[in-house]
């Protein structure tokens, strides 16, 4: 940004805004005259359930999309951007949830990476970017390890890379979309210091989130999305976590009130469990876990810590080098997926769009796919349509599942409601054991209420659930016994009553409890 701007930013009384934007894809109206404004200098919140048009705003905001009405105002006047490159002009940059980063490069190199200093020789000054860098670090009050390759640094360490890079380039307007869903508590903490330290050094920072409690406690004012529109817009301190739920959803959320597990017999037991993948690099080390009937036990940790490889590794889509898994008593470790979930084994994918649903199907199809085979939906080899139908109505209506008409593809529905589609389909028949990985991703309070009560419905009816989960809150909530991996080793486990937000947060850095 050049200074002339710097200038017209800090007398501005809106850095970043908007005025009746309005974008339409076809039918759907994904924002819907929307109007906010962000104050130069300070942390405005824009929250909002799956689908609310959260990131439709935040693609016109960067220019990555235009509107089909409204302005975009920079600086108190309406403008037009053309791409990204005009945003950034314009100071405006942002920190996606998938980090735009180099693997392969250091972390200096990432940060310089379009925008290199460069010598009177014609060649990098690699003095003055790491000088640069450090510099930058210094004003932010954090430390990294400029010489260190992207791929192997902590996640915590990338995220905070994303942001100097757009400091580096010039930015002050920083959008940051969901920047704490894979950090611990320890980091979340310093996250949010560093992001309040950046405001009061004059940045504006519009910071996009559905955990309220984070936005509560960073945020000076607080836009509220749902189905496209805005439905508040003012001061943090003039409402609070309750108003803010209800205004995302249109009504009351009530919270799950779990009851003390009543836990019977073991239903997996893994012992000894490693991996090492076909590179040579240890994944798994050592994993003794158990999962008892009428009991969920979750898997805690960072991501990348070993959680996918331990899922795959319990269900079959990956082999083990050492260690084995028994189900029911079952050793199964040489067994197929299809022969894990005859032994009562169910899979809630954590990738919904493309593992969990096929979204162009119908509802009906999804709900029973991989259940068609039972003798009551065939006859002389061919499918009883009637009786699908009809056990499919059934299994939509005990999951609560919101349809129009169970033949129209699973996509018409919300984000919460295919998910449910999802667990009606894997509880079907009363599996053992559910592994439910990110259950409540992508979707919005009031559907992760409803299906936190699934998951402990299932369990006081004797299931077992294996839950791993990015959330930390969710953890906490239904677990009743709570495992820590890092490094892909069991760094600890804690028993509800023991647990808390502080001790699972350090083991996930490696620490003890």
């Amino acid at each position: 940004m050049t200074q002339s701007l710097a200038l017209k930013a800090g007398e501005a009384r809106v850095r970043l805004g908007a005025r009746g934007i309005t974008r339409r894809f076809g039918a759907l109206t994904a924002n819907d005259q929307i109007d906010f404004s962000a104050r130069p200098g300070t942390i405005h919140a824009i929250v909002g359930g799956n689908g609310a048009g959260k990131s439709t705003l935040m693609r016109i905001l960067q220019g990555m999309d235009q509107p089909d009405e409204g302005s975009i105002i920079v600086n108190d006047s309406a403008v037009t951007l053309s791409g990204p490159a005009e945003a950034f002009r314009l100071g405006i940059g942002m920190v996606h949830q998938e980090f735009m980063l180099v693997n392969q490069l250091t972390m200096l190199e990432n940060l310089i990476l379009a925008r290199e200093p460069v010598s009177s020789l014609g060649v990098i000054d690699r003095a003055a970017a790491l000088k640069a860098g450090q510099d930058l670090a210094e004003r932010a009050g954090v430390t990294l390890n400029w010489h260190q390759r992207v791929q192997d640094a902590p996640v915590h360490a990338r995220q905070i890379l994303e942001i100097l890079r757009l400091l580096y380039r010039g930015a002050d307007v920083l959008i940051l979309d969901e920047p704490t869903a894979v950090l611990a508590p320890q980091q979340i903490r310093d996250l949010l210091v560093l992001l309040q330290r950046l405001r009061d050094d004059g940045r504006t920072i519009l910071f996009i989130s559905h955990k309220l409690g984070e936005v509560m406690a960073i945020s000076d004012d607080i836009t509220v999305i749902r189905t496209g529109r805005v439905i508040t817009s003012g001061p943090a301190d003039e409402t609070s976590k309750a108003q803010l739920a209800v205004q995302m959803t249109g009504e009351m959320v009530r919270a799950v009130t779990p009851r003390r597990a009543r836990e019977g017999d073991t239903v997996l037991s893994i012992t000894g469990l490693g991996l090492t993948d076909g590179r040579g690099i240890r994944r798994l080390s050592g994993i003794d876990l158990s999962v008892a009937a009428g009991e969920i036990v979750a898997l805690a940790g960072i991501s990348g810590n070993g959680q996918d490889e331990l899922v795959e590794a319990i269900t079959g889509l990956s082999s083990i080098s050492e260690g084995n898994v028994a189900l029911r008593y079952h050793d199964v470790t040489g067994m197929s997926l299809h022969q894990r979930r005859a032994l009562g084994l169910a899979y809630l994918s954590p990738d919904r769009a493309h593992e969990g649903l096929c979204l162009e199907a119908s509802i009906t199809d999804n709900v029973i796919a991989g259940h068609h085979r039972r003798a009551e939906f065939l006859a002389s080899g061919l499918l009883r349509l009637k009786a699908i139908r009809a056990h499919a109505e059934a299994q939509l209506d005990r999951f609560g599942v919101r349809r129009d008409s169970a033949a129209l593809p699973v996509s018409s529905l919300s984000g919460g409601n295919q998910q449910r589609v999802a667990i009606a389909r894997e509880l079907d028949g009363s599996p053992a054991l559910l592994i439910a990985c990110q259950p409540t991703r992508g979707v919005d309070i009031h559907g992760i209420a409803a299906i936190h009560q699934c998951l402990l419905e299932y369990r006081d009816a004797g299931g077992a659930v294996l839950l791993v989960s990015e959330e930390l809150e969710e953890i906490m909530t239904l677990a009743d016994r709570i495992t820590v991996l890092f490094n892909g080793a069991v760094r600890g486990t804690l028993r509800r009553g023991e647990a808390d937000v502080e001790s699972i947060g350090r083991l996930m850095l490696g620490e003890d409890a």
